[in-house]
């Protein structure tokens, strides 16, 4: 029961990467090198599974595990299955399934001032101390994560900013209680994954803790200083618009103009006053943090797929739970060693001491004819974005025509790409919204140049010397008769050798083909960051970014308020639909809008995705390819088979 936690590992937030490469589209992958003979039985049952890890294990508890402070790749592998989940994403598709949930959740519906739904829970699930799972565990899990204002994974999951409470209906139902309207991002792919710990064990031992919490009267001190300074905020927002517009039209109010003097000063005084009862607030939870991180976790019962064991020399073990209902792992137990460095770890796998090797930091395959090999997207996009604000770019038909005529040769832990949603989960992927001539698979330039001019042509494009197969187009002109003019690329590689800078001279030289006069400029990353999402002074950039398995990032580039907004109404729209919706399928059905949108406007040009690489040996799995790769899933020890 891979239980997902890499989607906040480390914490997935959008951001430019020195080495771009998202979650692609799962093409073809690398076959297994040292399949089984098929005259060979499989064996279906083996007593462990041997897993090796980079660097040592902190014995911390759950609490501070899923925080900032105590998350670490080597603790979330060992550590991650042995906390239930309502739900999780099941590979190798990464469906929305039911875990200790009976059944799908309540649709969310508005109650009052909130919004609410509820869960029905299996009744049959255990503790290891023998105890069943209750609708009181989890609400007191989600109520102490919110009521410290847990961060990280905790804060992922059950999300301040939504969430209000979760109450008990009954044993075996809870009720979600949200501040707004969540969205599929908030609920199914948030608080419906969160971990669920035993309520009887940590009630008494956090008691002391949360004594430290800040208490009612100071919170509420809180609330309406917050109140009182958006208020204020408000006010002055809206008094200097009025100033603003009377001195615009050369007009003047003094008494307006006093008004909004002696709001700003009431404005500064609410700023104070909420800046000193917050001071005091922080420091009563951040104590109360501390407080609880410390707490000891001696035989805290556990309800997953794999429970701790006693530790066998520098070897750390897992058992497999033998009441745990859903999946049965292939193996008794799993057992992780850990080394120093990554050279060890792969001596350790060639010389046939572990089946496995778990390094997010590192895609390159161990060299080895006795490994089976797999390889996976590994959730990193590389892609071409256009300035918005532009003029020269703003034709969606000259965006489609760089589409075709851009070809990049498959570089090393890359596969192509052709959709907009790349996510392991294909229910979010619209087929029918791909980019142009994503159809010419092969490095077909000719048919690539010629499909690139017959779009230009057909939106009143011409040439002085027309580009072909044998020659280089000069002279572009737009549709209105004007030159077309001098562009630049913002690429990473400032020494010029570096394969991005490579890559984007041959994208350069693949438009100059087709007569547009594009040049490369290589940057740093800061300068890259600051020209594009800053100053805003630039033409195309090449990009990457790392992206979660819910496409909403798409919203969150090119949305109303996105850093890359282009002006659709219609794509504005959706993602405003989209921002509220709670329900699976309409979400989807937004998405795939989203995704015609996008692929028809074309504000960005995927251009690869990074993959992933898994060595193994022993073991076989039962999917060629995963999101993320195995090391994504820790291993998958309850997929695994010997």
């Amino acid at each position: 029961m891979p239980q997902l936690i890499r989607r906040n590992f480390p914490l997935l937030v959008i951001s430019i990467l020195l080495f771009a490469s998202c979650t692609p589209q799962p093409v073809s992958v690398a076959k297994p090198t040292n399949a089984p003979s098929p005259t060979v039985l499989p064996v279906t049952h083996a007593p462990e599974i041997r897993f090796a890890l980079i660097g040592e294990p902190r014995d911390e508890n759950v609490w501070k595990l899923f925080d900032k402070s105590g998350a670490s790749y080597a603790d979330y592998a060992l550590r991650s299955e042995y906390w239930p989940r309502l739900y999780h994403l099941a590979p190798p598709e990464f469906n929305f399934e039911p875990l200790a949930a009976n059944g799908m959740p309540s649709p969310v519906t508005p109650e009052g001032e909130f919004y609410s739904a509820t869960v029905k829970l299996r009744t049959d699930l255990k503790w290891t101390d023998g105890t069943s799972f209750t609708a009181n565990d989890v609400a007191f899990t989600v109520n102490s994560a919110l009521a410290f204002e847990l961060g990280y994974d905790w804060n992922a999951y059950y999300s301040r900013d939504y969430l209000e409470s979760v109450e008990v209906i009954d044993t075996s139902t809870v009720k979600f209680i949200f501040k707004q309207q969540p969205n599929v991002s908030v609920w199914q792919y948030g608080a419906l994954q969160g971990p669920i710990v035993q309520k009887a064990y940590w009630e008494p031992r956090i008691n002391e803790a949360a004594g430290l919490l800040p208490d009612a009267a100071l919170r509420a001190q809180v609330d309406e200083a917050r109140t009182y300074f958006a208020k204020a905020q408000s006010t002055v927002k809206n008094l200097t618009a009025q100033v603003t517009l009377l001195r615009l039209n050369g007009q003047s109010d003094r008494k307006l103009e006093g008004n909004l003097t002696g709001a700003r000063g009431e404005l500064t005084f609410a700023q104070n006053s909420l800046n000193k009862l917050l001071e005091g607030y922080t420091t009563k939870i951040e104590s109360a943090r501390e407080a609880l991180y410390v707490v000891d976790n001696k035989d805290e019962p556990t309800l997953g797929t794999w429970i701790p064991a006693e530790r066998k020399g520098n070897d750390w073990v897992n058992e497999a739970n033998p009441d745990f209902p859903f999946i049965k792992p292939n193996f008794d137990r799993a057992v992780y060693s850990f080394y120093s460095n990554a050279q060890d770890a792969e001596t350790a796998l060639k010389e046939n001491q572990v089946d496995a090797i778990l390094r997010p930091d590192d895609n390159t395959p161990p060299e080895s004819n006795s490994l089976e090999l797999m390889s996976s997207p590994n959730g990193n996009l590389r892609f071409l974005i256009f300035n918005p604000a532009n003029s020269a770019l703003a034709d969606s038909t000259l965006r489609q025509a760089l589409a075709c005529i851009i070809w990049l040769p498959t570089r090393p832990l890359s596969m192509s790409v052709s959709g907009f949603v790349l996510a392991g989960d294909d229910s979010w992927r619209n087929s029918d919204a791909a980019t142009p001539c994503a159809d010419i698979t092969d490095q077909n330039m000719d048919l690539r140049l010629a499909r690139a001019v017959q779009l230009l042509k057909s939106a009143g494009y011409t040439w002085n010397t027309e580009p072909t197969k044998d020659t280089r187009g000069s002279g572009l002109n737009t549709p209105d008769a004007r030159s077309f003019p001098a562009i630049k690329v913002l690429s990473l590689g400032e020494d010029g050798n570096s394969l991005e800078a490579l890559e984007a001279k041959m994208i350069a030289e693949q438009a100059d083909n087709l007569g547009i006069p594009l040049t490369v400029e290589q940057v740093n990353p800061e300068d890259i960051r600051y020209e594009v999402l800053s100053s805003k002074k630039y033409d195309m950039a090449i990009l990457g970014w790392s992206l979660s398995l819910y496409p909403g990032y798409l919203c969150q580039w090119f949305g109303g308020q996105g850093q890359f907004y282009y002006g659709s109404d219609r794509l504005k729209s959706e993602c405003e639909a989209l921002e509220v919706d709670s329900d699976l399928d309409s979400a989807r059905q937004h998405v795939f809008e989203i995704q015609s949108i996008l692929a028809k406007d074309l504000p960005f040009i995927p251009l690869y995705a990074g993959v992933t690489y898994d060595a193994y040996r022993n073991i076989h799995y039962p999917f060629e390819s995963v999101s993320g790769g195995l090391v994504g899933l820790y291993g998958s020890p309850s997929y695994a088979m010997p």
